[in-house]
């Protein structure tokens, strides 16, 4: 059984890519992106294409072409943060090429816990609204959430999956603390 370590670092697309042109006639950059990531060599962790809270099941054409212009060789994930995506044949496309449907801890999304290719990706994002800005001393109790991802993460593990994992400090107001806690939960 693998362990959960850090082992390399990964990077999202611009919002340039994303959410600016919505993936729509930005092949160069988005290449020039991954060419520039690809010198990280082997500690380039997977690419995440965070997809705008707006993008909708509606662009599943314009995400495939997308995914089918990428250079070959990188890992990538792909987040969703729309409702309309559930139940759709994403897991499907994302499986043609060899990408990661990430999963989030999000408020607007439900969890999911299906891992389609041979990594994982997963974000604990939590809610921006809870943590009102230089409020750095409040925290958020997530020992339950991060209990229940541990078990999640430990059966990844098991079927012989690589698990990456990143929180933002909306989770419980401070990253380096949930990773923290997340890896103690899993000693425990």
């Amino acid at each position: 059984m693998k362990s959960c370590q850090p082992i390399g670092g990964s990077s999202k697309f611009p919002q340039e890519v994303t959410h600016e042109r919505k993936l729509v006639n930005i092949r160069s950059e988005a290449e020039g992106f991954v060419h520039t990531m690809q010198a990280l060599d082997d500690r380039l962790g997977p690419l995440l294409l965070q997809l705008p809270p707006d993008f909708t099941v509606e662009g599943m054409e314009v995400l495939n072409a997308f995914l089918r212009e990428l250079p070959e060789g990188p890992r990538y994930a792909v987040e969703v943060r729309h409702r309309s995506w559930i139940g759709s044949d994403l897991p499907e496309l994302l499986r043609e090429y060899g990408a990661a449907l990430t999963l989030v801890d999000y408020p607007r999304m439900p969890r999911m816990e299906e891992a389609i290719s041979d990594f994982v990706y997963i974000r604990w994002l939590g809610n921006r609204r809870e943590f009102p800005s230089g409020h750095t001393h409040l925290k958020k109790d997530r020992d339950d959430d991060l209990l229940w991802w541990a078990g999640v993460v430990d059966r990844f593990l098991k079927e012989g999956k690589t698990v990456f994992a990143y929180a933002n400090n909306h989770y419980q107001n401070h990253s380096p603390s949930t990773i923290e806690q997340f890896l103690e939960i899993r000693r425990g």
